[in-house]
């Protein structure tokens, strides 16, 4: 999904800077990162939240960094506060929790853009901080409604596994085989091919493993295999669009390989909410 990089005065911004892709970095990177999210997973459920928490505020700074180098000013005060009552509240409170936290982010937005001074396109300002949050810390919270769920770690490594798998078999398809353009105007470089070896691997994932994990059915993972590879896809071109919106290579420059937090979740925040709803769906 490479745009061209933005010409800027002075030294870049994160959300500016032009990234190489360090093989080796990236692998270790990745390494580090499944490993803690694999621990804490499966060590208790507090820590694990943590840990994608700190994830999750990693992701708003990067947003902010991005929208403020083109004139936007999200409320990020607003955007934390909502996001973490969102993020901690799915678990321990259901959807009602997320109820609160969307009303805490409308009515605090909408405040903080007409009490600010400083605020000068004040309805910007609103639409960009409810844009982040709904994008990254609400989207996210449906991971602690899976993890709610009898064995929900199993559910929660299922839909991340099976957006894994469907992102590497996109890439690699994409790459060897691909022809017709999925999204041009969004992401040249996708293809209806790579999208087709993506649900591939993901279905054989779904049928070697995730059908005989706790939980699951063949049907339940075949579905879901389909539903995270759909909902991983859009979430995938969404950032793309985004990023070729504000004219910016990547979000941040966090995770070195890889870009930002953004670059690596942004598949997996649409996939968890389309789990949750097809497994609500399935009557899993």
């Amino acid at each position: 999904m490479p745009v061209a990089p933005p010409t800027t005065a002075g030294p870049p911004t994160p959300a500016h800077r032009t990234l190489g892709r360090n093989l080796p970095a990236a692998i270790a990177v990745g390494l580090g990162l499944a490993t803690l999210f694999l621990a804490t997973l499966f060590i208790h459920p507090v820590a694990f939240l943590i840990f994608i928490a700190v994830m999750v505020t990693l992701a708003l700074f990067e947003l902010d960094r991005a929208f403020r180098s083109k004139g936007l000013q999200p409320a990020m005060p607003v955007a934390l506060a909502a996001g973490l009552v969102l993020f901690f509240g799915a678990h321990a409170g259901g959807p009602g929790a997320q109820s609160a936290g969307l009303a805490l982010l409308v009515v605090g937005a909408a405040a903080w853009a007409l009490l600010n001074r400083d605020v000068q396109r004040p309805a910007s300002s609103m639409g960009v901080t409810c844009l982040m949050v709904l994008w990254v810390p609400f989207l996210a919270s449906y991971i602690g409604l899976l993890l709610a769920r009898p064995q929900g770690e199993w559910f929660v490594m299922a839909t991340v596994a099976l957006t894994v798998s469907s992102d590497i078999g996109a890439f690699a398809f994409g790459s060897r085989y691909g022809r017709h353009k999925l999204a041009p105007s969004v992401s040249p470089a996708k293809s209806w091919e790579g999208f087709a070896g993506g649900l591939a691997t993901a279905l054989i994932l779904a049928a070697s493993v995730t059908a005989h994990v706790p939980g699951f059915t063949w049907s339940t993972a075949l579905a879901l295999a389909v539903g995270v590879c759909v909902a991983a896809t859009i979430g995938d071109l969404a950032e793309s669009m985004v990023k070729r919106d504000l004219d910016v290579k990547d979000l941040g420059g966090i995770l070195p390989g890889h870009g930002g937090i953004m670059e690596r979740a942004d598949a997996i925040i649409f996939a968890l909410p389309a789990a949750h709803l097809l497994l609500l769906a399935l009557g899993s």
